[in-house]
């Protein structure tokens, strides 16, 4: 089965399929505070290696949606599912029982399973006449699948059954996923692959500012309940900040669908980057409960009120595509390098360090929307 890229707007049975696999994929970023701290409690990693784990796992994913993008033809998407669901089925089941460098690279393995699905989920977004309303639609659904399964995680499972109950949860997810993939397209138009190879120095600029904008929050993101923790806030209320930011993402993607072809991308991401501020001055203010759970709440609305803009940004200065088939490199690489530069940073100046951190990180991704318009009026006044 092939998807015609000609088509005004993608009929769901084509669609539907792909973000099914997609969110399953995706929702792990969410979960990783709970799921951690779980690993954490039990003994099984110490707070560096939180660190290292969630890195590894990003770095999985963005490894292999870029070798996907450069290398693979979307063809044979079935066959690539299926094998992806089995590396995510086997890292989960192993983590269950396993510690320490053997859980980092089980969540490697892990992320390199989802981003196989993320790569056929971006591919069919770049052929897409609406990819930021089908993008809010997927991480509006994602952020619905995070929440459900941190109450489920936080409230029934972890009491009774720790890290061992959590991951189980997750198994049983991958098996959920596998009806999807027998409904999905197998494939897409050659014709509609576009030309391979680098993007333009403008969407290269771009791309940057997107990984600079998720390293701000991810970092942030994973090592919330330490941080909240060391803010002295109660485990109860720092597990409600992780419940509340997950709630908040449904109104953030909502909201999104709805602005997606009414604001311009750029625009959306720029009052995005100056909310997510905003949210960790309230976190990080040592006010009261109610507007620490307000900034988490912000910070989770804006996580995914702005990646549904991020394809239109780059089409925009990109029309090739060549840009768009790394959005999901860039935004990945984000998740990675967030984690990854946060864990030296805890280690030499303690973990309160990383809300200045995240804040730098935001600040440098506004930058990069900047400096992508200047390179615009740069081009522009000189003379043909």
């Amino acid at each position: 089965m092939t998807v015609s890229p000609a088509a005004p707007k993608q009929a769901t049975s084509a669609w539907l399929p792909i973000v099914v696999l997609g969110v399953g994929a995706g929702c792990i970023s969410g979960l990783q505070p709970l799921l951690l701290d779980l690993l954490l409690k039990a003994g099984k990693l110490d707070v560096a290696a939180m660190g290292l784990a969630a890195t590894a796992e990003a770095a999985g994913m963005a490894l292999a949606v870029t070798i996907a993008a450069l290398c693979l033809p979307l063809q044979n998407l079935r066959k690539w599912a299926l094998l992806a669901l089995c590396a995510m089925a086997l890292a989960n089941a192993g983590t269950m029982f396993g510690s320490g460098s053997a859980i980092i690279g089980l969540r490697f393995l892990n992320g390199l399973g989802a981003g196989v699905l993320l790569w056929v989920l971006v591919g069919m977004l770049s052929r897409s006449a609406e990819p930021a309303r089908l993008f809010a639609i997927y991480v509006t659904a994602q952020s619905v699948l995070g929440l459900c399964l941190s109450q489920a995680i936080s409230g029934l499972i972890a009491p009774a059954f720790g890290h061992v109950g959590a991951y189980g949860l997750l198994l049983g997810l991958n098996a959920l996923m596998l009806l999807a993939v027998p409904a999905m397209a197998d494939g897409f138009d050659t014709a509609a692959q576009g030309s391979r190879g680098l993007p333009g120095l403008r969407a290269i600029i771009v791309l940057l500012a997107m990984t600079a904008f998720l390293a701000g929050i991810m970092g942030l993101w994973v090592y919330l309940l330490p941080l909240l923790a060391n803010a002295g806030f109660a485990p109860a209320t720092a597990a409600s900040a992780v419940s509340v930011g997950l709630a908040a993402q449904i109104a953030g993607g909502l909201l999104a669908a709805l602005l997606g072809a009414r604001i311009g991308a750029r625009t959306a991401w720029i009052v995005g980057i100056v909310l997510a501020i905003g949210a960790i001055m309230l976190m990080s203010g040592s006010g009261s409960a109610a507007v620490m759970l307000a900034g988490a709440g912000l910070f989770g609305f804006v996580w995914i009120f702005v990646p549904p803009f991020h394809m239109p940004a780059v089409l925009a200065v990109d029309p090739s595509g060549r840009g768009a088939m790394l959005v999901g490199t860039a935004q990945l690489s984000g998740t990675v390098v967030g984690p990854l530069v946060a864990a030296p940073v805890v280690a030499a100046n303690g973990v309160s360090a990383l809300w200045q951190l995240s804040g730098a990180w935001l600040c440098l991704s506004l930058l990069l929307l900047a400096a992508a318009q200047f390179q615009k009026n740069t081009v522009e006044r000189i003379p043909s």
